[in-house]
């Protein structure tokens, strides 16, 4: 064992200490460890437990009858979940990656993580504050790569349970056969492969928080465990007559309206008004034009990179689909093929933006009240070519024109192409 690790021991007094493990194991633990240090608990004996790096780091039991308990759940060996009340004897134990000493901070001085200097940014981040304090259920919506996780997380660090665990799970992205596993968990032999007892995200999550990110994703059968859940607090692992219990504040993401799939009935209403106690929207990067640049200068620095005005100007005119997400990859691509003995991104640096968006997607990018006369002709031209799959008789027939001021316009836009579908912008018009 590498790494180094602390276990944080409160004996059946409720005095509280820590034990720090480091250089290569297994260390044994028991009453005798580390002299005063180890467990002062009549139920433990001097070589009770084992700390060992198995296929990471595994809890074990040594100590005939005596058992690791997770909640409800008791294993005679555990992988280490770091952050989570572990109990045994009568001992409470948990493990840290870090020295929670070196940790501690008030809640109200943590700075945020999700970067803006935009109005409507500073309001959410005001709302959320608000919002963190309570015991209430966190609802956040928005497009796809606007930061809901950064936010989830900034939200538990706000909270009364920062103390706890914070446990991301991506609705979306777990196996149907797996999903409910993944979150309530399962006992050994419930179905093919499940080899031992395993803690869901609920358990997991105890006296933490849980982020469901694209909760909209799970099937009924689940969000009816979730409602119950969220009811009584009560979990039913996967292949157990037992009712566990977790103390877990959630908080829950979409990029489609939830309200919006209840109308649709793929959504259960009654789930929805508890999971969305209180729906924060997060602004989309392109309603804040002002964060466009402030987050560009971040990541270009990040980077070692700064970015002339240029190419600064391309980047506040690109509608950013992908929101922040896209934009840091903007950044990195450019910094990827920009000349390594320039410190300055320029505007050629981003020449794949244009690459990106040309075509029909060029017309999905120009915003409504700002675009220029020039630029609707523009996206005119390419509309009306792509219809009629680039004849340019009929294109001219379709807009009214004769060929030859056709021919004008499309040399004036730089619009050029093979007599088929595929035409853009050529590169020499930026």
């Amino acid at each position: 064992m590498k790494q180094c690790i602390f276990l944080q021991v409160r004996d059946p007094s409720g005095e509280l200490r820590m034990i720090k493990f480091e250089g290569e194991g297994p260390h044994t633990i028991g009453t005798s460890y580390l002299d005063s240090m180890g467990f002062r608990d009549p139920k433990i004996s001097t070589a009770a437990l084992i700390v060992e790096d198995r296929k990471g780091l595994v809890l074990k039991s040594i100590q005939e009858n005596l058992v690791i308990e997770v909640g409800d759940f008791k294993f005679p060996s555990i992988q280490i979940p770091f952050d989570i009340p572990l109990k045994v004897g009568d001992s409470e134990i948990v493990f840290f990656e870090k020295d929670p000493k070196k940790n501690i901070q008030k809640n109200d001085k943590i700075e945020s993580k999700w970067f803006t200097k935009s109005t409507s940014g500073m309001k959410l981040l005001s709302d959320l504050k608000k919002s963190s304090s309570t015991k209430l259920s966190i609802y956040l919506f928005g497009e796809t790569g606007t930061g809901k996780e950064v936010l989830a997380e900034q939200a538990h660090a706000w909270s009364t349970r920062a103390s706890g665990a914070f446990v991301a799970i991506n609705c979306g992205a777990l196996p149907m056969s797996l999903a409910e596993s993944e979150l309530f968990g399962h006992v050994k032999g419930s179905f093919t492969g499940a080899n031992r007892d395993r803690i869901g995200a609920f358990l997991q999550a105890h006296n933490g928080t849980l982020f469901l990110d694209e909760v909209g994703d799970l099937p009924m059968e689940l969000q009816v465990k979730l409602l119950r859940f969220l009811e009584c607090g009560e979990i039913r692992p996967v292949g157990s007559d037992r009712i566990l219990h977790a103390d877990v504040r959630i908080i829950c993401a979409t990029h489609k309206p939830l309200l919006k799939m209840v109308e649709e009935g793929t959504f259960r209403q009654d789930l929805y008004f508890r999971l969305a106690s209180i729906p924060i929207e997060i602004p989309t990067l392109n309603s804040r034009p002002e964060d466009i640049k402030a987050l560009a200068h971040l990541f270009a620095k990040e980077n070692a990179k700064v970015i002339s005005d240029g190419a600064m100007k391309k980047l506040t005119s690109n509608s950013w689909a992908g929101n922040v997400r896209e934009l840091r990859h903007a950044i990195e691509r450019a910094c990827g093929v920009a000349n390594p003995q320039d410190l300055v991104l320029h505007e050629i640096d981003f020449q794949f933006l244009n690459d990106h968006h040309s075509g029909m997607s060029m017309a999905e990018k120009i915003i409504p009240g700002i675009c220029t006369l020039e630029d609707m002709e523009k996206v005119l031209l390419l509309r009306a070519l792509k219809a009629v799959s680039g004849n340019r008789t009929k294109t001219a027939k379709l807009l009214g024109i004769a060929r030859s001021t056709l021919f004008d316009m499309m040399k004036r836009h730089h619009i050029v192409g093979p007599k088929s579908t595929e035409y853009r912008i050529a590169d020499e018009a930026f």
